[in-house]
C-alpha cells in the first residue's frame, strides 16, 4: 500500500465530492484525502498552524497542500486523523479530488541555502547546521547558523522599509531603516540564540507522539554578533520613560507586555508574531535590540532582512524576524505561536487526547516559553564514528554549552561510560560578559585519558564502543536531567537531557582517523541522542 494512504473503510459510507464541499466553514469542516472523508471540526482551533489555515482547506482534499506542507506526511499524523474519519470517495473520486486544483506555493521566492544546513523542513524552510561544524569557529558563519521560519520569507525593499510602534503609555510612531541607522546609537551584543524546540526529535517516538513541526534533531543552537539599536532607545524616542520603568521608579497601568509582529505572513493573511514582558525591553542592561547586522553584514534574507528583533537570553521564537511592528500593552500577543506552539505541557498531556479539541482544561498549568533551560551538546567526535584505536591512549571531546537567561556556564562535565564516570571539561569562551548576561555559549573540550582495561581491550584487538556525555552547570545550579521522561511534553520545547554519542574504537585504525561506522545515514549525520532515531 502506498506510504501514508488511509486503509480501506468498506464499513463507512460513501460521499461525493460535492458533498464534501458544502462543508467548508467554522460550524463544519470536511476534507479529503487518498479518499478518505474526514470531518475536523472539533479541531479547528486545535489546528497547530492556526485555525485561518484549516478555513483555508475546507471542504476540499488535502493532498494539494500538504504537497507543500509536506511535514504533515510523517504517517503518525494520517494514522490520528483516522480517528476523524466519516467516510470514502469513490475511486474515481478520489484520483479526480487529488488532481482537482494547485495550491500556489508561497515559497518560490526563497533563499539559497548551504547544503550544509540540514532541512527539517523544506516549507517553510528550517534548517540546522552539521553537529560537526560547531565548534569550528566561536561565532557561527551566517551560512550555517541555524534557520527557523514559520513562514514564506518576504522580499523586502528596505526604501520601502517601516517600523511602526504603538501602544500603551506613547504616541505612534513609524521608522524608516535609514532612521535607525541614523538617529539612534548603535549597539552591538553577541548572543546565542535556540529554538524552543531544539532536540524535539528525541521525544517522538512509538509511544509518545510529536505532533508539532519542525521536528528538530540536535542543531537548531547558533551563535553570532548582532549589531542595531536598543529597543529601550527607540521607545524613549516615542516618549516613554525607560529609564524610570527599568528603575522601578515608574508603573504605567496597562503596560505589561510587548508584542512584537513581523512582515512575515500566511497564506490567509495572518502575520507571525510573538510578545515578551516590558521589563526585558526597557532594562538597560539588558540587550534588546533592533539588529539590521549579523556578524558584521546586512542581516541575511533567511535570518530577517532588513530588521529583525534580538533579545538575548530568550528562546528564538521570541525574537521576531522581518519586524514591522512593536505594541506595548496590557495583554500577551494573541498569535497562535504565542498562545498555542510554545507551551509546556505535563507529561500526562498529550496532542491526541488533550490538545486537538482546543483549548485544554488546564492552560494555566502549561506555562509560554520565554527563557531557556541549560544545555549541553557533545558535537565532536560526531555520532556514530569509528575512531583510530591503535597506540590510543586519550579521546578528544568537544561540545557547546548554553543557557538561557543569561546565567552562566560554570562548568561542563563530561563521561566516555554513559555517565558511569565524569571529569571536569575546560571551558572557552573569548568574550567577556556580565554577570547575568552571558548571552553567549560557552564551547569546552577534554581530552580524557582512556582506562586500563580500554587500553588492554585495544591491545587485544577488541573493539571497544563508547557512550560519550556531557551535563553543564550554570550559575543558578541547575544541571541537565539524565533522562527526557520526567520531561516530556507534546509541545516538544524545553529539551534539555543528556545528549549522548555512540562511537567504537577501532584497534586497527591509527590514531586520529574517523570514519562513519555504516549506520544509515538519515539526516546529514545529526541524530537524537544515542545515535538513532525512533
Amino acid at each position: 500500500p502506498r506510504v501514508n494512504s488511509p486503509p480501506p473503510r468498506p464499513d463507512l459510507p460513501i460521499y461525493t465530492r460535492d458533498e464534501v464541499a458544502e462543508h467548508c466553514d467554522q460550524d463544519s469542516l470536511w476534507y479529503t484525502f487518498r479518499g478518505a472523508v474526514y470531518d475536523l471540526t472539533p479541531f479547528y482551533e486545535g489546528h497547530p498552524g492556526g485555525a485561518p489555515r484549516l478555513l483555508m482547506a475546507a471542504g476540499q482534499d488535502l493532498e494539494p497542500y500538504w504537497e507543500v506542507y509536506r511535514q504533515h506526511l510523517r504517517g503518525h499524523v494520517v494514522d490520528w486523523m483516522e480517528g476523524y474519519r466519516i467516510g470514502s470517495l469513490t475511486e474515481e473520486e478520489a484520483k479526480a479530488a487529488s488532481n482537482s486544483f494547485t495550491f500556489g506555493d508561497a515559497y518560490e521566492n526563497e533563499p539559497i541555502r548551504d547544503p550544509n544546513l540540514l532541512p527539517c523542513t523544506q516549507k517553510p524552510f528550517n534548517g540546522e547546521p552539521r553537529l560537526d561544524l560547531l565548534t569550528n569557529d566561536y561565532l557561527t558563519p551566517n551560512e550555517l547558523f541555524y534557520v527557523r521560519n514559520h513562514l514564506p520569507v518576504p522580499d523586502i525593499d528596505p526604501k520601502k522599509y517601516r517600523l511602526i510602534v504603538k501602544g500603551v503609555g506613547l504616541k505612534k510612531h513609524k521608522f524608516t531603516l535609514d532612521d535607525l541607522k541614523t538617529k539612534f546609537k548603535k549597539h552591538e551584543v553577541i548572543t546565542t540564540l535556540q529554538c524552543a524546540g531544539n532536540r524535539r526529535e528525541d521525544l517522538h517516538n512509538e509511544g509518545m507522539r510529536e505532533f508539532l513541526a519542525p521536528h528538530w534533531v540536535v542543531g537548531a543552537i547558533s551563535t553570532a554578533k548582532w549589531g542595531g539599536v536598543k529597543i529601550r532607545d527607540v521607545l524613549k524616542e516615542c516618549g516613554l520613560d525607560v529609564d524610570a520603568m527599568a528603575l522601578g521608579e515608574l508603573e504605567i497601568p496597562g503596560l505589561d507586555h510587548v508584542q512584537f509582529e513581523a512582515y512575515d505572513h500566511d497564506e490567509t493573511g495572518v502575520h507571525f508574531g510573538g510578545s515578551v514582558r516590558i521589563a526585558k525591553v526597557v532594562d538597560g542592561l539588558g540587550d534588546a535590540i533592533l539588529a539590521y547586522e549579523m556578524n558584521d553584514v546586512p542581516l541575511p534574507r533567511d535570518h530577517g532582512y532588513p530588521v529583525r528583533v534580538i533579545l538575548p537570553g530568550h528562546a528564538g521564537c521570541r525574537q521576531a524576524k522581518w519586524i514591522h511592528k512593536i505594541i506595548l500593552s496590557d495583554k500577551e500577543s494573541d498569535k497562535c505561536w504565542q498562545q498555542k506552539s510554545y507551551r509546556h505541557f505535563a507529561p500526562d498531556i498529550n496532542f491526541e487526547k488533550d490538545l486537538a479539541h482546543w483549548p485544554p482544561k488546564r492552560l494555566d498549568q502549561a506555562p509560554i516559553s520565554q527563557i531557556m533551560p541549560v544545555q549541553s551538546i557533545i558535537c565532536n567526535p560526531p555520532q556514530n564514528t569509528i575512531l583510530g584505536g591503535k597506540n590510543t591512549n586519550a579521546i578528544t571531546l568537544k561540545g557547546v554549552a548554553w543557557s538561557g537567561g543569561g546565567r552562566e556556564i560554570q562548568r561542563v562535565d563530561v563521561s566516555i561510560d554513559g555517565g558511569k564516570t565524569w571529569t571536569a571539561a575546560e571551558l572557552y569562551k573569548p568574550i567577556k560578559q556580565r554577570w547575568n548576561c552571558h548571552w553567549a555559549w560557552t564551547q569546552f573540550y577534554k581530552t580524557i585519558e582512556l582506562p586500563h582495561e580500554i587500553k588492554e581491550k585495544l591491545k587485544r584487538g577488541e573493539h571497544v564502543r563508547l557512550d560519550l556525555v556531557s551535563k553543564a552547570l550554570n550559575s543558578d545550579f541547575n544541571v541537565q536531567p539524565e533522562r527526557m521522561e520526567p520531561y516530556w511534553n507534546s509541545r516538544g520545547i524545553a529539551i534539555n537531557h543528556w545528549y549522548h554519542v555512540n562511537t567504537i574504537l577501532d584497534p586497527k585504525q591509527e590514531t586520529g582517523s574517523v570514519q562513519h561506522d555504516g549506520t544509515k545515514i538519515e539526516f546529514g549525520g545529526n541524530t537524537p541522542s544515542g545515535g538513532k532515531f525512533a
